[in-house]
This record gives C-alpha cells, structure tokens and sequence, in this order.
C-alpha cells in the first residue's frame, strides 16, 4: 500500500516547526509527503532541512517571496527515477517506480492572487509530465462551484481561475477530481478514474495543528505489475539540426566507405546500428544541455527574485520566457503531430487534445480470450492477440483447381507496361519518393524519422539503391529490412472486445517504405490497362466519389421509377490479410506480371503497405471479372447505354455493353440483386474466389438495401435494410438522398466536439484549423456527395462563426475571415463556397472526356444547361431534366455560373483550388486597412509578411485585428494610466510596449 498525504503547512523553517512535523510524521503511517506554502526562499533554509529528514529524498521549489514554496518528500526506500521544479516556488514532482509501475505525483500551490492564479493555471501543463499513473495534489486556492463550495461560507471567490485550470491541466491531461468533502481549496485529481475507484482504499480529511488546514491522506492499493514492458525509442528529430551530428555522421559515414562491402546488403543493417547509437547520444548530450541550463536559469532567478531591482525585475521576466521556451520545446518535442500539414500552427495544449483523443480511441482497455473470456491485463491481451493473428496469418487451405475458373479470359499487362515495372529501381525515383513522404510520420522498428532520411539520403542514397538492387538479385533482403510494427485501429467506436472490430495496421521502417512507394508509383501508372471502371480503389483518375455517384444515381433512377431493386454490400472478413500468397503470386503471373516484380512482392508486403492497396485490387480483380461476365448475374442498364452514340461520348469507345453490375472500392463490393437467385448466383461467386484465394466472406455483416415503396423484399439470406444505408461512409435513403436521422446525428457530432474544443483556449487562427482539419472533414466529404437543404447548411455556418469567435462579439466582417492568411483572412471555412467547389468538380469531370459510369445517368440532369459549352453532352435519344433539387441538377446549375464568371473548364494543380477561386471572386472582402489606406489596395505584402515571419499566432492575430477592426486602448492606457498586464504577454501595457516593442 502507498499512503500519500498532502498538507497546507503555513511556514517551515523554524526549528520548532521542524520537531512538530518530525512527532507527527512518527505517529503517522505515510511513504510520500506533500507540503505546501512552506515560507522558504533560501537554499539555507532548504538545506537544514533536509539535515533534519535525511532518511527521505526532498524535490523542493523554493519560493520567491515571504508564502512560496513547496516539496514532496519520499522515504528512500523507494527508487525515485526523476524529479522537478518550478522556478517560482508552485509546482514539485517525483517520479517513482513502484511495483514496476511508474507514477508520478505532484504538489501544486497556487497563488492567492486571482491576476498571478491565472498566469499560473495558463502555464501549468508544462511542468507536469503525463504518464498513466498521475496524481496531482495540492492547494489550488480556487473551487470548482463558487456557491456550493465557498460563498455560502462567506468568502468571495472567483470564477476566472478554475475554468483555466480546467482548460490548462485538467482536459490535456485527462485528470478526474476523485474526492471532495466539505469547502477545501486543497484538490487531488487523478490521471485515470477508473484506475482510482479500484485502486483506493481509503481517502480522508486528516487534522494536523500545524496550521489552520487539514491534510487529505490517500491510500493506493497498488497491484504488482507483472506485464512485460514495451519501451519504443523514437528519434528526436531535432537532433539532426545539430552541429555535432552532421560533424560525427560524416565521420561514420567514411568509415563505411573505406571498409563496407557495397556489393552485398548485409552492410546496411551495420550502417543503421551507427545511425541510432549515433542519434541517441545526440539526443543524451542534448538533454543533459537542456538540464543544465534549465537549472542555471532556476538558480539564477531565485538568486535575483531575493529582494530585486528594477533591473532585476526586467531580467526575471526575460528568465521567465527563457525557462517557458525550453519547456515548451521539450513538450513539442514529445508530442508528434497526428496530421502534419494541418496541426503546426497550432499550439502545444491544442496537440495535446489531439494526441490524447487519438490515444484513447485506439486504446485497447480489455479483449476476449477464447478460454478465458474477458481478459484486461497486458500479458493476456498481448497473448489474445498474438493467438489471433498467427491464426489469420497462417497459410490459408486453397483450391487450386478452382483456378482455371477464376482466372478464365482475364486482361492481362501488354509487354510495354510489363517491362516498365521490371526495370531496377533509380536514384530519381527513390528522390522523388522520399520527398513525397509527409514529415511527422511515425517510424517503425528501428525509431529512424523521416526528417532523419531526408537529411542524410543526399549523401546515402546512391549506395542505398544499390543496395535495394542487389536484393533483388539475391532474392533476399538482410535480417531486419522487412520488420514491422504491428498497431490496432478501431473501425468504430464499439468495443465488444472482438479482435475483428480492429484494423491491423503495420508501422514499416521509412528504408522499406521508399522502396515500397516506388513500386505502388509505377504499379498505379499501370492497374488502369487491366482494372475494369467499376473499381475505383488506387487507381489514377478514379476516386471514392465515383462510387458514390454510380450507387445513389441507381437508386434515385430506380426509386423515381417505382422499379424494386436490391443492392447488396459483400463483406469480406480481413479482405488483405487473409489473401494467400500463392494465390497473390499466380494472380500476377495471370495479370502479365515479370519475374523482376513478383520478386519484389515476395520479399513480403505488409497491411498498410503502400504496394498492398494495389496488390490487392489485383488479387479482387478475378472475383469482380466472373460477376461481371456471369450471364444469370444481373446487372443494370443505364438511361442512353442501348445508343452507341451516348456511348461512345462517355466511354470513348464503341461497341461496349454497359451494364452495370458491381461496384468495388478495394474490398468494398456491391453487387445488384432483384431476387434471391441473383443472391445466391452472387454468393457462388464468392465462394469460387474464397476457395481459390483464402478468403472469407462474412455473411454476418452483408447487407441488402431494398429500394421499393410499393413491394416487399423476396425472403433474402442476409440481412436487408429498408430506410437508409451506408455506403462508403455515406448514408443514402430509398430516394437517393441524406436520411434526415443521419443528418442530424452529423450536426449533433459537429456540435459536440465543438464544445470540447472550447474548453481550449485558441486563437483564431487555431480555431479556423480545428474547424476545417478535425470538426468538419467528414461532414464536408458526406455534403460534398449529397444534396442538402439550404436552410440546413445556412445553420451550420452560424455555428461555426459561434465557435470561431468562441460566442463572442465578432469584431471582423465574415467575408473578411473567410480569405486566405496572405490576403488578410483567417481561412475560415465558407461552408456553401465548400460544397460549390465540389459541385463545379463533378461538373467539369462530366465535361472532360474521362469515362465514368455515372455520367450515363448525370447527362439527363446536366444536358440542358451545359451542352452550350459541352455538346455531346445532349442528344434527343433521352429525356432530359430540369431539377435543381436533384444532385446533378445542382452541379450543373452551380457549374454554369462557374463558366459565366470566367472560371476554366479545367482546373491545373498549378492553380489555386477551384474553392479559394470562388472565395477571391465572390466572397472575399479585403481587410479595412486595405480599403481605407491606398497603398495597401493591391498590395497584400504587408499579410504574407507576417504569416511567413512565424510569429506566435497571438501576436498575427493582434496585427489582423489591428488591421481590420483596431484595438481600442483608451479604457487601459488613457484614463488611469495604470499599467495592466498585456493581453498578449506577460509585461506591463504601456503604449511603447503596445505599439513599438
């Protein structure tokens, strides 16, 4: 049992005070001590008492007036493994291990002061570490309820301070307040409540007499940890922008020159041994530098904060910053960013939301072993897993007379894209490859960063494609070349316990993965000569989007027609992992693949691979090409496919059948069913290919959407769904539009997090970024695919101006923010300028001459608008409709007003986007500076200055506000000419301050 007690001491640097603390800490069972307001502010004062309690360890921050200070003091027979301090004498921690679990635990005093509480609480979060076990302890001098806690009391509080706390400490760090009695100031939190409820055996209010507060006593049961740890080492990025490594790497790297033997790959594993060492004593002198000059500035700060100057005052608040930057970087460095090109301008507590939210949905919290049911400890878990997966990894029992069947009459790769794949890999390519990677990405075993590749492969990466080129000679890579990380994503937030409601995603060291991307590059450039328009997965030209179109188009044509028909989802259990890798090799060599390839893919491929995307789009390729000349299989006709004419003019070929009876999306398949011979005609199909390949189709888990109004489904074998479904994360009803249920639950969702995104404190800049990146990505992917009601996306636009200006006066104009940084704006989103530009997407694609399935059925909503600027679009063999409430009718409306305001009909990637073209032309209006003062008219310089100058976003912020609305200072500076603290820093307001520093 670990008993921890926190106490309020008020003074302890009297001897008396000493014997006092010393009776009653033998009369009192504890291991830890939290003492706060301990009235030291000398190193004298500190050192005699540690003289005093020699048998414990002291972490001790020394304050810096007459009421700082607090410590945390262990017995010494525990291993205390790290420690620290503020500088300003609030916040001391340890770190223990005990019972081979690490936990940290901290002592908090806050300030009295309500202005210097709340400069505490906004910096609070960097002064303590997270960890699984965290307990935070102390006299925070505020209540979480005013009323219920303290002012039926009598005693005034205020209600500014703890919503910081909140914001700062208690949301990034995921804590629960778990006791609380009476009125107390002092507050105890804990990092995980569910390990608290089981783990505490007692928690109580204890009296002392050594001041006028009482301490709280806790009392952790704490199992033994017999798990088996796994510690990952992630290179530290930083690292290469040091002088001493780019010295030391040149150094190791002549070595390997002199002596390596570059014409074998045992060679590259010896390097890679070099290159970590090498990284991880960068990364040993880099924090012992950090730690030294972190107590330097302590040191230093206590030493001026006795009795200061007014230059002393300057030069601690230049301390101040200083600490506050190496903090700050430290974090930073912690905390990788989940989506790199979204998150950088946002600030460390905002990743650390980010983090934190991922972390949990992916965490595991219990499994379902087969023997021994529901199992929660690491040991068990690991072993549920490991079981699981050797067993869907395991050579799957295939038929291979049922090949010839599958695999009759298939397309197969002519010569000329045959011999492209097998040529040996260039330095061009891996070049190219290696810039493509985004920063940030997690590595995989060897912990080696993309940053890191990216600096050295100028040097590398001749040897390194030789390297990967005699391989493919020998057949084999060295030992470790192919290793992976194995992770598990949840596919939604239900958790049974079922290993099958997690994806298993490999983590691949980044060597493997330009090799790997290399391959899926030239692969791509290919799969369109062999893979059939109905599968769009991987594919150059294709997209999701065309998907979606052909199911909602069959639908809103089937439904307005009063026609019944079926669509059936197949769902294939583990669709990759289960393929056989005989069955994958013999797939290529049917497809026209060379013996160069397939050696590649026998090296191995894992699942999350970027070769393994294309690899199995050619393994599913068989099974798509049986249905589809399958003659008791049916499919549809589109409106216009029976005319070659329309034919020709979509698909740019002439005697083609077009009946459309599948679409795929890698493994998600549908298929078209209007009674259950077609089902189980359907079925058949897939047990051909199952047998042949491994696979498995999961039947618990097919779905039949029955689209009808009038005529009940025949009695289908699997489940059949009648409102609406989900296709491809779109919910689609029985008459091609977004189920109003559905609807609501999105707007619901996008509410809710923008709540818990409010608990935040960001800028605006940060909250236009969380808006777009994390609140509205899958909101504006649904809306861009399905017709909605204005009124509904005009709503929706309301609330993201409540967020953006968290329910505050909005001091610039709308039109204003929704600009580009570099023009003044916020790049707010313009939420109906979104879905426009999606619209005039899908308009110009039904102008270009790239054949898509769908556009058989766009042409009857689109050919009276467009066929001015289109005319093959029209032609008298079909209706032609008039409805802008119809998908295509919107597109072709929206597409039109495109054209008539000058928009192209192809959009180059050298151009902006075709939605910042629609912000600049029609709803953008420049800052008022810009309007008001004539140089600055047509020229933006003075914005893209201060977005590329970096500076902190609440410093840009200030100038955009400055430039568009002004920042009224006559209420602080002109009346009293009381120097407050700046809204933006920490130093005095003052009108030099303001506007010159």
């Amino acid at each position: 049992m670990l008993v921890i007690i926190s106490y309020n001491i008020r003074g302890l640097t009297s001897s008396n005070k000493h014997k006092l603390l010393r009776i009653w800490l033998n009369e009192t069972q504890h291991d830890v001590i939290l003492l706060q307001e301990l009235h030291m502010t000398k190193l004298k004062h500190l050192e005699i008492f540690r003289k005093a309690f020699s048998e414990y360890h002291i972490t001790c921050s020394l304050g810096t007036w007459a009421a700082g200070g607090t410590l945390v003091m262990i017995k010494k027979k525990y291993n205390v493994i790290d420690t620290g301090t503020d500088s300003d004498g609030r916040i001391a921690y340890i770190k223990i291990i005990y019972e081979k679990i690490p936990i940290v635990i901290v002592s908090v005093f806050a300030p009295a002061q309500l202005s210097e509480r709340c400069s505490f609480f906004k910096d609070i979060r960097f002064y303590i570490p997270s960890t699984k076990w965290l307990i935070v302890d102390g006299d925070f001098n505020c209540v979480p309820d005013n009323i219920q806690d303290r002012l039926q009391h009598g005693i005034l509080t205020d209600n500014q301070s703890y919503p910081l706390l909140l914001q700062n400490m208690i949301n990034p760090l995921l804590l629960d307040e778990i006791f609380r009695s009476k009125h107390p100031l002092e507050l105890i939190y804990f990092s995980d409540l569910k390990l608290s409820k089981k783990n505490t055996t007692e928690i109580y209010y204890l009296p002392v007499g050594l001041s006028d507060h009482d301490s709280i006593v806790l009392k952790l049961n704490i199992p033994s940890n017999n798990d088996k740890e796994f510690h990952r080492w992630i290179c530290n990025s930083m690292m290469i922008t040091r002088n001493t490594f780019t010295e030391q790497f040149q150094l190791i790297w002549n070595v390997f020159l002199k002596t390596a033997d570059f014409d074998s790959t045992e060679w590259w594993n010896d390097f890679k041994t070099s290159l970590i060492f090498l990284l991880q004593e960068e990364e040993r002198y880099y924090n012992d530098e950090c730690r030294y000059e972190l107590r330097q500035l302590q040191c230093e700060y206590r030493f001026r904060a006795t009795n200061p100057t007014e230059n002393d005052m300057i030069q601690l608040d230049i301390i101040r910053k200083e600490i506050y930057k190496i903090l700050e970087e430290k974090i930073s460095n912690n905390v990788l960013d989940q989506q790199e090109q979204d998150v950088t301008s946002l600030s460390i507590l905002a990743k650390a939301r980010i983090a934190h939210a991922k972390s949990n949905k992916s965490r595991i919290i219990f499994l379902d072993h087969p023997v021994k049911g529901r199992v929660d400890s690491n040991i068990d878990m690991i072993e549920t897993a490991t079981n699981f997966y050797e067993q869907l990894y395991d050579t799957k029992p295939i038929d291979r007379s049922c090949w010839n069947e599958l695999f009759d009459d298939i397309p197969s790769l002519n010569k000329i894209d045959s011999d492209k794949l097998e040529c040996d890999i260039t330095l061009t390519e891996c070049n190219e490859t290696l810039k493509s990677v985004a920063m940030g990405r997690y590595p995989g075993t060897d912990g080696i960063t993309v940053e890191v590749w990216k600096k050295i492969f100028p040097i590398i990466g001749e040897y390194y494609v030789r390297m990967i080129n005699t391989a493919k000679l020998k057949g084999h890579f060295h030992e470790g070349f192919l290793n992976a990380l194995r992770t598990l994503l949840k596919k939604d937030d239900n958790n049974n316990g079922s290993l099958k409601n997690y994806r298993p995603l490999s983590l691949m060291n980044i060597d493997y993965k330009i090799l790997s991307k290399v391959l899926s590059i030239r692969l791509r450039k290919v799969l369109d000569q062999i893979i059939h328009l109905d599968q769009s997965y991987g594919i150059p030209c294709r997209t999701i989007h065309d998907n979606v179109h052909i199911i909602r188009s069959i639908i809103e044509y089937y439904s307005r027609h009063r026609d019944p028909i079926a669509i059936i989802q197949w769902d294939q259990e583990k669709a990759f992992d289960r393929i056989n890798h005989v069955y994958l090799l013999e797939t290529l060599k049917r497809l026209g693949f060379g013996s160069n390839f397939i050696n590649w893919i026998k090296s191995g491929i894992r699942q999350g691979c970027p070769l393994s995307g294309g690899l199995f789009v050619l393994c599913i390729e068989p099974l798509l090409h049986n249905i589809r000349r399958n003659a008791r299989i049916p499919g549809v006709l589109p409106p216009g496919s029976q005319f070659p004419s329309v034919v020709r003019s979509i698909l740019n070929k002439d005697n083609v059948n077009v009946n459309i009876k599948l679409s795929a999306y890698a493994d998600d398949v549908c298929t078209i069913a209007f009674n259950v011979n077609d089902e189980r005609e359907t079925q058949a199909m897939f047990e051909l290919y199952n047998n042949a390949s491994g696979g498995k189709t999961n039947e618990d888990k097919t779905i039949i959407f029955w689209i009808s109004d009038w005529l009940d489904p025949p009695n289908f074998k699997s489940k059949i769904e009648r409102e609406y479904c989900n296709f491809l994360g779109v919910p689609i009803d029985t008459k091609g539009k977004m189920p109003s249920i559905e609807l609501d639950k999105m707007i619901l969702n996008v509410k809710q997090q923008m709540g818990m995104w409010s608990t935040i404190k960001l800028s605006l800049f940060e909250r236009a970024t969380v808006l777009k990146s994390f609140i509205l990505s899958r909101l504006v992917y649904c809306f861009s695919l399905m017709p909605l009601p204005k009124k509904t996306i005009e709503n929706l636009q309301k609330d993201i101006n409540k967020f953006f200006w968290n329910n505050k006066h909005q001091s610039i104009n709308f039109y204003t923010c929704v600009g580009k940084k570099g023009n003044g704006g916020f790049a707010l989103l313009h939420l109906n300028s979104m879905i426009a530009s999606y619209r005039i997407k899908c308009g110009l694609k039904i102008i270009s001459t790239t054949p898509k399935i769908w556009k058989f059925y766009a042409y009857q909503h689109v050919g009276i608008q467009l066929r001015t600027y289109a005319p093959w679009i029209w032609t008298n063999l079909t209706p032609h409709f008039n409805d802008e409430t119809n998908f295509f009718g919107d597109v072709a409306c929206r597409t039109v007003h495109w054209i008539k305001q000058g928009g192209k009909l192809s959009i180059d990637d050298s151009e902006p986007s075709a939605y910042w073209q629609l912000i600049n032309r029609c709803v953008f209006r420049p800052p008022i500076c810009c309007q008001r003062v004539p140089h600055l008219k047509n020229n933006s310089a003075f914005f893209e200055i201060i977005h590329k100058s970096k500076l902190p976003t609440t410093v840009t912020e200030f100038w955009i506000l400055l430039a568009n609305y002004g920042v009224n200072t006559r209420e602080r500076l002109g009346k009293t000419m009381e120097e407050k603290q700046c809204l933006y820093c920490n130093l005095p307001e003052t009108t030099i301050h303001l506007f010159i520093q």
